[in-house]
């Protein structure tokens, strides 16, 4: 039997692309499965299965714990609920440890107790972080450095904690079963016997996780279907700015994005970064336009870049960046179809989204649209915003949240704002 390591797929025999997720190179032999037994990890013995009556069941409120982070809080949906297991995943050195390490220094302030669990630092390392992050260490934060899981759930049941961060999730070892660390077996395994004590505990988990070279945190998809939040933590706009994103939240909307300063001394919360970004966009170029984008529940302003050239090819290029190309695709045909003095059937379209941010929903097609038109005539939208979604016969809607995104751009003081109402149809563009 084999088992691709991508999306947990299983096959007879070995191929070399699954035909699941279409990932190549993926599949490898899936180990024997292991005998059952009563370990020192104690998840069977310690927290045995027991059926409640569901009519007769009190339950327990639900506590949430505010993180010290304004935007993350808000990510998560108000701060992270009791007995949540957080995967947290981003590049290498993108700040996801110190991070968390803030947020448990934070949690300690509080009174809570609290660990941070290193298998890929030395305490020594850990802590040398820790005193460059935080102003004074609080008493209730301690640190162990291990990569056995067996000694840290030993440790876990000994002492009651209410947050753990696990740093990371592919540097431990289930010494029951076969594998090296970080192989699809041994993720499954950790991630389930730290989700169950966190569901019986009722404590906060957060596991660091390594990503891919695409950025998708490595691993089977198995692990992000056990636990209760999945997020991100990218680079975006500014060096030194990050955002922090859900893909998954079983407690609060999937989507919403919070972003973050990270500084010599640690993250803050950067609460301006709409306004901050608005001052260093322009429209005064041609090709240059601006619209607003909705990531999770935020409303924010995007700058679209667009170069469009006369073709030397039979069929005219498209090379986007930030944006589906099939998107640019069908915009570029209803320019063609609508504005046809253009000719943009016969030219080569290059699109960008500045500052990192991906554009998925339709409310930013007419300012694709403008910025198109821009690059072909050559006249700026100065100071101009558009909102809007294009159909295929060119007319422009509202799209979703249209008041949402005309009250931040109002906030945000622009004056010249052209939306399906001043402009119907695409065609009056050009």
């Amino acid at each position: 039997m084999y088992v691709c390591k991508s999306c947990g797929s299983t096959q007879q025999k070995w191929l070399g692309k699954c035909p699941q997720c279409e990932e190549w190179g993926t599949f490898e032999e899936a180990p024997d499965a292991p005998k059952k037994s009563r370990n020192k990890l104690g998840v069977n013995a310690q927290f045995a299965s027991t059926f409640v009556k569901a009519g007769s069941y009190e339950r327990k409120p639900l506590r949430r714990f505010q993180t010290g982070f304004e935007e993350v809080d808000r990510v998560l949906g108000g701060g992270i609920a009791e007995g949540t297991v957080a995967l947290i995943g981003g590049d290498p050195g993108i700040g996801k440890s110190t991070l968390l390490l803030q947020v448990l220094a934070n949690f300690a302030a509080s009174g809570m107790t609290v660990a941070y669990i290193s298998g890929e630092e030395s305490i020594d390392q850990v802590s040398e972080r820790l005193e460059r992050v935080v102003d004074g260490v609080p008493d209730g934060l301690f640190l162990l450095s291990d990569q056995d899981l067996g000694n840290i759930m030993d440790g876990l049941v000994a002492q009651e904690f209410d947050a753990i961060v696990i740093d990371s999730i592919h540097s431990l070892q289930h010494n029951d079963l076969e594998g090296q660390s970080g192989g699809m077996s041994q993720l499954k395994a950790v991630t389930s016997a730290l989700t169950a004590w966190a569901k019986k505990s009722r404590t906060v988990v957060f596991l660091i996780a390594q990503v891919t070279k695409e950025g998708y945190v490595a691993g089977p998809k198995t692990v992000e279907h056990i636990v209760d939040v999945v997020m991100y933590l990218e680079k975006v706009g500014s060096e030194n700015t990050r955002m922090i994103r859900t893909l998954k939240n079983r407690y609060g909307d999937t989507g919403e994005v919070g972003f973050l300063d990270m500084g010599v001394t640690g993250m803050g919360d950067k609460t301006d970064f709409a306004t901050m970004l608005v001052s260093s966009l322009s429209s005064d170029e041609p090709g240059s336009a601006l619209g607003i984008t909705l990531q999770g529940s935020r409303p924010m302003i995007v700058q679209i870049q667009a170069l469009v050239n006369d073709s030397t090819f039979a069929i005219p290029r498209r090379v986007v960046e930030g944006v589906s190309k099939n998107r640019v695709e069908v915009l570029a045909a209803v320019i063609a179809k609508k504005i046809p003095k253009l000719y943009l059937d016969h030219k080569d379209i290059f699109i960008k989204v500045n500052g990192g941010i991906s554009l998925k929903d339709a409310g930013t097609d007419l300012a694709l649209v403008a910025a198109m038109i821009s690059s072909v005539t050559g006249k700026p939208w100065k100071e101009t915003l558009f909102i809007g979604e294009v159909g295929l016969l060119g007319e422009v809607k509202p799209g979703i949240a249209f008041e949402q995104r005309y009250k931040e751009a109002k906030k945000l003081n622009f004056k010249d704002i052209l939306a399906h109402k001043g402009i119907p149809n695409i065609s009056k563009l050009g």
